[in-house]
């Protein structure tokens, strides 16, 4: 039986609690709850067993167990405490007396709500308020629409004043504004009013996010909280540069004019370095600094665990270049992206970029690859070492290395096609020669189905299309190229390229066979590098005259029969890069997702640019933007980046929509393959070597003399000896490349909206803080415009009506000073604002054009 308790009893709390413990329980059970500081019968139901605290020998407790129980000790020497059993008895009955009282209590409590009644001429008029409670009921509804639902249903019923959003429907409200413009997100909250917030409380939304990007600062504490997001510890850097409109803008937040190159320190942008606050300083770096035609990025993609699907990749820093730097520069730079990275517990495997001299020369550099560079690497606290391949003949690369580097193959295949293309060179194979006129008999000789090519595959506008030389290369154009005759030369070529992208670029290649296809292109090179040097420069004259069916006047160095230099040693440091990576992981000095090559590109960067160029919306052709512009772009694609990520693991309710091309499932089944075999050294030794086998068989065709098995046939170590002394001797030559020529003839309407939507929320600012115009009294005695405090420039004949309109003041507020020159205008006082003199001083309109060929063509 239970205690008869009062109906209020659970309720108790403080003396009127234990004075009913007292009464049913005794003096004993209350100085026990009084010792626990439980002082309210809710208290006493939640506590698992209050009697635990008399099993601690403590001074504290001795008191208090002399009239509760008795201690006792084993043979053993263990405490226990004996407690007497009334005391036990009465406090239990009265805790499951309580825990009744709670029972009984609910029931009654539900009982007395009285039913919602909905009339039957509600549900005629809407419908939906079935299907509403059904849906709620069954729970169809996911997290997000029932807080979208809950969220506009509750605003609606409060004043504009008291909106209130949950932070799910903050997130998709950013991204529905980053991801469809002003429009689509005005467009949408008018309709659906309380739904989503105004533009001005998302504005403060997006600023609160702290994702705030400032030219030439790093964000390595941003990183680590990504990358502990994901829980990864490898990562992947890329960099690459894009052309930007070569335009100054001043930037608040850092107090700093944003355009200028920024000079470099070790390699590193000095970030910031453009603040003043004299007129005349400003007007000198107009007339003496470089604009940026370039912006610099370097983003980091995070390398995950196989089973994971691929992250987003994460921008590091970006700042604005005009490509006057050197390749120890970019040592410099990675060397301390490295060790930052380090400092936050990230490995950086490697660095990637695109096939540009200076990063190939810091590459080289950087891991000893045919240099002789002393940067000290190999002694770093943090080197990778392998014990395996020390004597091989076909492995040049130094067994310590810090990070290894890649050229981006997705460049790197498209420069070994635009070699094809080129008219300056004749790529001689044997008795063969490579051209790209076997693809155009194909097109024009054989059925389209067979093959699939169209004319423009061949002979692409854009240097940078990617997309050709996957279908040049396809199974379908390799096998119709063989009943075209004298092709073999072309079907070798075009091997050189399949492999590349077979080994570097294709997510579905397992690891081992991307050590096969990669070594298989650099084998089809090696011999056909061998074979030149063995025949001189006017038998190769003859030899192409005879195919050509033309007199060669002029005299044709070898390089002009060969790939160039930067392909050839972006093909020799892809292969050993990658076979370093996998030699490390043969013998377990990295994990197995260290290996998801095709992560490893500068791609990434490009992915960057594309979606900042992206961001002008749908009623905008602007797709050009400065360094400052690009900046405010990347902030908000970091906001979504961010909701992103915590939609894909699970933190928030939000669904992205993900392209049909990139197919999750189809990604996790193929990687997890990747390391299905055990990797040893001898298997890849075997794999290297049946590269080397199936390279001679692609480039039998081309009757190569010294692969005749009846004449001096060159063996294994003759090629790979050749090899190394040719790259010995080769130099990968760096220049500057030249500024971009704008074309004055782009249409000047390319107006950026950012800018003027920034000029007039900066005009309302001012006009509410009711500053004076230049009508107004200067009031001399403000600390915050003393005129003994700078020493003015003067605009000279300047008029009333000139200045009306623009952001110059008399005075201005102290909290705004640092945004403000001080100047003289007809003998007196103003202040103008820092972009309204970055106007003053700007003399041209600078364009970009829209159409990437010529973006590309401008920057060369």
């Amino acid at each position: 039986m239970n205690f008869p308790l009062p109906t209020n009893a659970t309720l108790l709390r403080g003396d009127s609690f234990y004075s009913i413990v007292e009464e049913f329980c005794g003096r004993e059970v209350l100085e026990l709850l009084k010792f626990q500081l439980i002082n309210s019968s809710m208290d006493l139901i939640e506590v698992d067993d209050v009697f635990s605290i008399l099993q601690i020998e403590s001074d504290q407790t001795t008191t208090i167990k002399e009239f509760l129980g008795i201690p006792s000790k084993d043979n053993l020497s263990n405490y226990s405490f004996f407690i007497m059993p009334g005391i036990r008895l009465k406090l239990e009955k009265f805790i499951r007396s309580l825990r009744a009282l709670l029972t009984s209590t609910d029931s009654t409590s539900s009982l007395s709500v009285a039913p919602l009644t909905i009339s039957s001429e509600l549900l005629q008029r809407f419908p939906f308020v079935i299907d509403l409670i059904y849906c709620l009921e069954s729970q169809l509804l996911t997290d997000f629409s029932l807080d979208f639902i809950s969220n506009l249903l509750s605003n609606i019923t409060c004043s504009k004043n008291a909106f209130r959003y949950q932070q799910s429907v903050k997130d998709f409200a950013a991204s529905l504004y980053i991801l469809g413009g002003r429009n689509v997100y005005e467009f949408v909250r008018l309709n659906l009013p309380g739904s989503i917030p105004c533009l001005n409380s998302l504005r403060s939304i997006l600023t609160s996010s702290n994702k705030n990007f400032v030219e030439g600062e790093f964000q390595y504490e941003h990183l680590k909280d990504f990358i502990d997001m994901l829980d990864c510890k490898y990562a992947f850097c890329g960099e690459d540069s894009t052309s930007v409109v070569p335009k100054v803008s001043y930037d608040s937040r850092s107090n700093s004019f944003v355009g200028f190159t920024l000079p470099l320190n070790n390699g590193f942008p000095s970030s910031r370095y453009f603040t003043t606050n004299s007129f005349g300083k400003l007007e000198t770096w107009f007339e003496e600094v470089d604009k940026s035609f370039l912006i610099n990025v370097h983003v980091i993609q995070a390398v995950c665990s196989i089973d994971q699907t691929s992250p987003s990749p994460f921008l590091l820093a970006a700042y604005g270049t005009n490509s006057k730097y050197t390749a120890q520069d970019i040592l410099e730079r990675w060397s301390r992206i490295f060790d930052s990275c380090m400092t936050q517990n990230i490995r950086i495997l490697g660095f990637s970029a695109d096939c540009d001299p200076k990063q190939m020369k810091a590459m080289r550099d950087s891991m000893g690859f045919f240099s002789k560079s002393q940067t000290g690497f190999e002694d770093h606290p943090h080197h990778l070492e392998i014990s395996s391949f020390k004597n091989t003949s076909w492995f040049f690369l130094k067994p310590r290395q810090l990070f290894v580097c890649l050229q981006d193959a997705s460049h790197l295949c498209t420069k070994l096609r635009n070699r094809l293309l080129s008219s300056n060179t004749i790529l001689l194979m044997g008795e063969k020669y490579a051209s790209i006129d076997d693809l155009i008999q194909l097109i024009d000789n054989h059925s389209k189905i067979d093959h699939g090519l169209t004319v423009s595959d061949i002979c692409p506008k854009d240097k940078q299309n990617y997309s050709s030389c996957e279908k040049i290369t396809s199974t379908a154009v390799l096998s119709s190229l063989k009943n075209i005759s004298n092709s073999e030369a072309t079907q070798a070529y075009l091997e050189i390229i399949k492999c590349v992208r077979l080994a570097y670029v294709d997510k579905n290649t397992t690891i081992i066979n991307r050590l096969y296809y990669a070594w298989c292109a650099v084998f089809i090179v090696r011999i056909w590098s061998a074979w030149l040097q063995s025949i001189n420069c006017n038998e190769l004259k003859k030899r192409a005259s005879h195919l050509l069916s033309t007199s060669i006047g002029i005299p044709v160095p070898k390089k002009n029969f060969f790939i160039t230099i930067p392909a050839l040693f972006s093909l020799e440091l892809n292969a050993h890069s990658l076979t370093y990576l996998t030699v490390l992981l043969a013998e377990q000095k990295i994990t197995k997702e260290a290996l998801n090559i095709s992560l490893f590109n500068s791609q990434i960067c490009e992915s960057t640019f594309r979606a900042a160029r992206s961001m002008s919306g749908p009623f905008s052709s602007v797709v050009n933007f400065s360094v400052y512009e690009f900046l405010q772009r990347v902030e908000k694609l970091a906001v979504l980046q961010n909701i992103k990520c915590s939609s894909e693991y699970k933190k928030n309710n939000i669904i992205f929509p993900t392209h049909h091309k990139q197919s999750k499932q189809n990604f996790l089944t193929h990687s997890t393959s990747t390391v299905a075999i055990t990797i040893t050294e001898k298997l890849i030794e075997e794999k290297v070597f049946s590269a080397y086998i199936k390279a001679s068989q692609i480039l039998s065709g081309c009757e190569f003399s010294i692969l005749n098995p009846n004449d001096n046939m060159i063996s294994f170590e003759e090629v790979n000896r050749l090899a190394f002394k040719r790259l010995s001797r080769s130099k990968c030559t760096t220049s500057k490349r030249k500024a971009v020529q704008l074309n004055n003839d782009e249409d000047e309407n390319e107006d950026d909206d950012d800018e003027e939507e920034d000029e007039d929320e900066d005009n309302k600012q001012y006009k509410s803080k009711k500053q004076s115009n230049e009508k107004d009294i200067v009031n001399e005695s403000d600390e915050s415009s003393s005129i003994d405090d700078f020493d003015l420039d003067i605009l000279p004949n300047v008029s009333s009506s000139t200045i009306r309109g623009m952001r110059i003041f008399d005075s201005i507020d102290h909290s705004q000073s640092d945004s403000f020159l001080p100047v003289e205008v007809n003998g007196r006082v103003k202040y103008m604002h820092k972009q309204t003199a970055n106007w003053y001083f700007s003399k041209t309109k600078p364009i970009l054009s829209s159409d990437r060929l010529k973006r590309v063509q401008q920057a060369i």
